[in-house]
């Protein structure tokens, strides 16, 4: 997916941090409208991303989304917390514990499993900073 976003600052080596445009809000015909170069307070949108072109402060360029694994992530987000809560109250069942007991175990592994995809959250963002390409300047 291809956005527009405004070069905020350079952060190392062939990385920039970028602000990124709304793309409903904007059409990038900022000598009519203005709105990019001041966003409202508080609801800039910051990321980092990958500089190959040599972007500099200031420059509007189009960004584009690291492939990367997003339909393994979204399988695992999305997924991974229902399998758990199904699980949880087979599990109960499986027990012979009442019907009460089973759905209480169901959310408690739907908890656990929101706990275990925290701690993904935070491997991947750690390990892996970097969501966006720069690939041009915007026109």
């Amino acid at each position: 997916m291809t956005q527009h976003a405004i070069v905020k600052r350079l952060s190392g080596q062939d990385v920039a941090e970028i602000s990124l445009l709304r793309q409903v809000e904007c059409s990038m015909h900022c000598d009519s409208c203005g709105g990019c170069l001041k966003p409202p307070a508080g609801e800039e949108l910051l990321a980092l991303a990958k500089n190959p072109i040599g972007a500099k402060p200031g420059d509007r360029v189009e960004v584009e989304t690291t492939t990367g694994n997003s339909i393994g992530m979204a399988l695992l987000v999305f997924g991974f917390p229902c399998l758990a809560l199904v699980l949880g109250y087979l599990a109960g069942g499986w027990l012979h514990w009442s019907e009460m007991a089973s759905i209480g175990l169901g959310a408690a592994a739907l908890v656990v499993s929101f706990v275990v995809l925290w701690g993904v959250n935070r491997s991947v963002t750690k390990h892996h900073p970097t969501q966006f390409d720069i690939v041009g300047f915007a026109r």
